[in-house]
Protein backbone atom coordinates (compact mmCIF):
# COMPACT_ATOMS: atom_id res chain seq x y z
CA UNK A 1 0.00 0.00 0.00
CA UNK A 2 1.16 3.52 -0.81
CA UNK A 3 2.56 5.32 2.27
CA UNK A 4 0.10 8.21 1.80
CA UNK A 5 -3.07 6.11 1.68
CA UNK A 6 -5.15 4.79 4.50
CA UNK A 7 -6.54 1.31 4.96
CA UNK A 8 -10.01 0.62 3.61
CA UNK A 9 -11.36 0.32 7.17
CA UNK A 10 -9.95 3.69 8.25
CA UNK A 11 -11.33 5.39 5.14
CA UNK A 12 -14.76 3.83 5.70
CA UNK A 13 -14.80 4.87 9.38
CA UNK A 14 -13.65 8.39 8.44
CA UNK A 15 -16.45 8.61 5.87
CA UNK A 16 -18.98 7.46 8.48
CA UNK A 17 -17.77 10.00 11.00
CA UNK A 18 -17.68 12.79 8.41
CA UNK A 19 -21.23 12.02 7.32
CA UNK A 20 -22.78 11.61 10.79
CA UNK A 21 -20.97 14.59 12.33
CA UNK A 22 -21.86 16.84 9.38
CA UNK A 23 -25.51 15.77 9.57
CA UNK A 24 -25.56 16.25 13.34
CA UNK A 25 -24.17 19.75 13.08
CA UNK A 26 -26.60 20.71 10.30
CA UNK A 27 -29.65 19.28 12.10
CA UNK A 28 -28.66 21.00 15.34
CA UNK A 29 -29.26 24.35 13.65
CA UNK A 30 -33.01 23.76 13.31
CA UNK A 31 -33.90 21.30 16.08
CA UNK A 32 -35.85 21.95 19.27
CA UNK A 33 -36.49 19.52 22.10
CA UNK A 34 -40.01 18.04 21.85
CA UNK A 35 -40.89 19.42 25.29
CA UNK A 36 -40.35 23.03 24.10
CA UNK A 37 -43.76 24.70 23.96
CA UNK A 38 -43.20 26.67 20.75
CA UNK A 39 -41.23 24.00 18.88
CA UNK A 40 -42.48 23.51 15.32
CA UNK A 41 -43.09 20.05 13.91
CA UNK A 42 -39.97 20.45 11.75
CA UNK A 43 -37.87 21.38 14.80
CA UNK A 44 -39.21 18.38 16.76
CA UNK A 45 -38.60 16.03 13.84
CA UNK A 46 -35.07 17.42 13.53
CA UNK A 47 -34.54 16.63 17.22
CA UNK A 48 -35.64 13.01 16.62
CA UNK A 49 -33.30 12.81 13.62
CA UNK A 50 -30.50 14.23 15.77
CA UNK A 51 -31.02 11.41 18.27
CA UNK A 52 -31.06 8.72 15.59
CA UNK A 53 -28.00 10.05 13.76
CA UNK A 54 -26.29 10.51 17.13
CA UNK A 55 -26.71 6.84 18.00
CA UNK A 56 -25.27 5.95 14.57
CA UNK A 57 -22.32 8.27 15.27
CA UNK A 58 -21.80 6.57 18.64
CA UNK A 59 -21.53 3.16 16.94
CA UNK A 60 -19.08 4.51 14.35
CA UNK A 61 -16.94 6.20 17.02
CA UNK A 62 -16.79 2.98 19.07
CA UNK A 63 -15.81 1.06 15.94
CA UNK A 64 -13.11 3.66 15.19
CA UNK A 65 -11.66 3.31 18.69
CA UNK A 66 -11.67 -0.50 18.44
CA UNK A 67 -10.02 -0.34 15.00
CA UNK A 68 -7.39 2.16 16.22
CA UNK A 69 -6.60 0.07 19.29
CA UNK A 70 -6.58 -3.31 17.56
CA UNK A 71 -4.91 -2.52 14.23
CA UNK A 72 -1.57 -1.16 13.21
CA UNK A 73 -2.64 -0.73 9.57
CA UNK A 74 -2.46 3.08 9.81
CA UNK A 75 -0.18 3.37 12.80
CA UNK A 76 -2.87 2.53 15.32
CA UNK A 77 -3.59 4.53 18.43
CA UNK A 78 0.05 5.63 18.71
CA UNK A 79 -0.23 7.54 15.43
CA UNK A 80 -3.37 9.39 16.58
CA UNK A 81 -1.77 10.31 19.92
CA UNK A 82 1.97 10.62 19.19
CA UNK A 83 3.21 12.28 22.35
CA UNK A 84 6.65 10.64 22.46
CA UNK A 85 9.45 9.34 20.26
CA UNK A 86 9.99 9.79 16.55
CA UNK A 87 6.35 10.72 15.88
CA UNK A 88 6.71 13.74 18.16
CA UNK A 89 9.92 14.73 16.34
CA UNK A 90 7.98 14.53 13.05
CA UNK A 91 5.25 16.75 14.51
CA UNK A 92 7.84 19.38 15.42
CA UNK A 93 9.21 19.19 11.86
CA UNK A 94 5.67 19.63 10.44
CA UNK A 95 5.10 22.64 12.71
CA UNK A 96 8.43 24.09 11.58
CA UNK A 97 7.23 23.75 7.96
CA UNK A 98 3.99 25.55 8.84
CA UNK A 99 5.93 28.39 10.47
CA UNK A 100 7.84 28.76 7.20
CA UNK A 101 4.52 29.02 5.34
CA UNK A 102 4.67 25.51 3.88
CA UNK A 103 1.80 23.03 4.23
CA UNK A 104 3.22 19.62 5.22
CA UNK A 105 2.16 16.70 3.05
CA UNK A 106 -0.92 14.86 4.34
CA UNK A 107 -1.59 11.15 4.28
CA UNK A 108 -1.82 8.20 6.61
CA UNK A 109 1.76 8.52 7.80
CA UNK A 110 1.86 12.31 8.22
CA UNK A 111 2.56 13.17 11.85
CA UNK A 112 0.76 16.48 12.48
CA UNK A 113 -2.38 15.55 10.51
CA UNK A 114 -2.56 12.26 12.42
CA UNK A 115 -2.38 14.16 15.71
CA UNK A 116 -5.09 16.53 14.51
CA UNK A 117 -7.27 13.54 13.61
CA UNK A 118 -6.68 12.13 17.09
CA UNK A 119 -7.83 15.39 18.67
CA UNK A 120 -10.91 15.36 16.43
CA UNK A 121 -11.66 11.79 17.49
CA UNK A 122 -11.46 12.87 21.14
CA UNK A 123 -13.83 15.80 20.56
CA UNK A 124 -16.35 13.69 18.66
CA UNK A 125 -16.07 10.98 21.32
CA UNK A 126 -16.95 13.53 24.00
CA UNK A 127 -19.89 14.68 21.92
CA UNK A 128 -21.31 11.19 21.32
CA UNK A 129 -20.84 10.13 24.94
CA UNK A 130 -22.62 13.20 26.33
CA UNK A 131 -25.25 12.81 23.61
CA UNK A 132 -25.82 9.17 24.57
CA UNK A 133 -26.19 10.19 28.22
CA UNK A 134 -28.77 12.81 27.19
CA UNK A 135 -30.55 10.27 24.99
CA UNK A 136 -30.87 7.92 27.98
CA UNK A 137 -31.78 10.54 30.59
CA UNK A 138 -33.63 13.40 28.86
CA UNK A 139 -37.29 13.23 29.94
CA UNK A 140 -39.96 12.89 27.25
CA UNK A 141 -42.13 15.33 29.19
CA UNK A 142 -41.52 17.73 32.02
CA UNK A 143 -38.42 19.58 33.05
CA UNK A 144 -34.98 17.93 32.87
CA UNK A 145 -33.09 17.44 36.13
CA UNK A 146 -30.03 19.50 37.07
CA UNK A 147 -27.83 16.53 36.11
CA UNK A 148 -29.39 16.35 32.65
CA UNK A 149 -28.97 20.13 32.26
CA UNK A 150 -25.30 19.75 33.29
CA UNK A 151 -24.68 17.14 30.57
CA UNK A 152 -26.60 19.25 28.05
CA UNK A 153 -24.27 22.18 28.76
CA UNK A 154 -21.18 19.99 28.39
CA UNK A 155 -22.63 18.60 25.14
CA UNK A 156 -23.11 22.13 23.81
CA UNK A 157 -19.57 23.18 24.77
CA UNK A 158 -18.09 20.14 23.06
CA UNK A 159 -20.36 20.75 20.05
CA UNK A 160 -18.80 24.23 19.73
CA UNK A 161 -15.35 22.62 19.64
CA UNK A 162 -16.54 20.12 17.05
CA UNK A 163 -17.95 22.98 14.91
CA UNK A 164 -14.52 24.66 14.99
CA UNK A 165 -12.74 21.40 14.23
CA UNK A 166 -15.18 20.60 11.40
CA UNK A 167 -14.65 23.98 9.73
CA UNK A 168 -10.87 23.88 10.11
CA UNK A 169 -10.75 20.27 8.90
CA UNK A 170 -12.60 21.15 5.70
CA UNK A 171 -10.47 24.27 5.20
CA UNK A 172 -7.25 22.28 5.57
CA UNK A 173 -8.55 19.64 3.17
CA UNK A 174 -9.16 22.40 0.62
CA UNK A 175 -5.69 23.83 1.26
CA UNK A 176 -4.14 20.41 0.58
CA UNK A 177 -6.20 20.19 -2.62
CA UNK A 178 -5.04 23.67 -3.75
CA UNK A 179 -1.41 22.70 -3.05
CA UNK A 180 -1.80 19.69 -5.33
CA UNK A 181 -1.68 17.10 -2.55
CA UNK A 182 -3.79 13.98 -3.11
CA UNK A 183 -4.86 13.77 0.55
CA UNK A 184 -8.59 14.27 -0.02
CA UNK A 185 -8.71 11.93 -3.02
CA UNK A 186 -6.74 9.27 -1.12
CA UNK A 187 -9.15 9.42 1.83
CA UNK A 188 -12.32 9.14 -0.24
CA UNK A 189 -11.18 6.91 -3.10
CA UNK A 190 -12.95 3.56 -2.67
CA UNK A 191 -12.38 2.36 -6.25
CA UNK A 192 -9.03 0.70 -5.71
Amino acid sequence: MNQSTWSYQTRLLHMGMALTVSLQLAVSLIMEAPNEENASQLAQTAFEAHELIGMSALVIVIMHWLWSIGSQADGGLGRLFPWFGSDFTEIKADISQLIKGQLPEGGSHAALPSLVHGLGLLAVTGMVITGAILFATFPETGEPSDTVEYFAEIHEIIASLVWMYWGAHIALGLMHKMKGHSTVQDMFNFRR
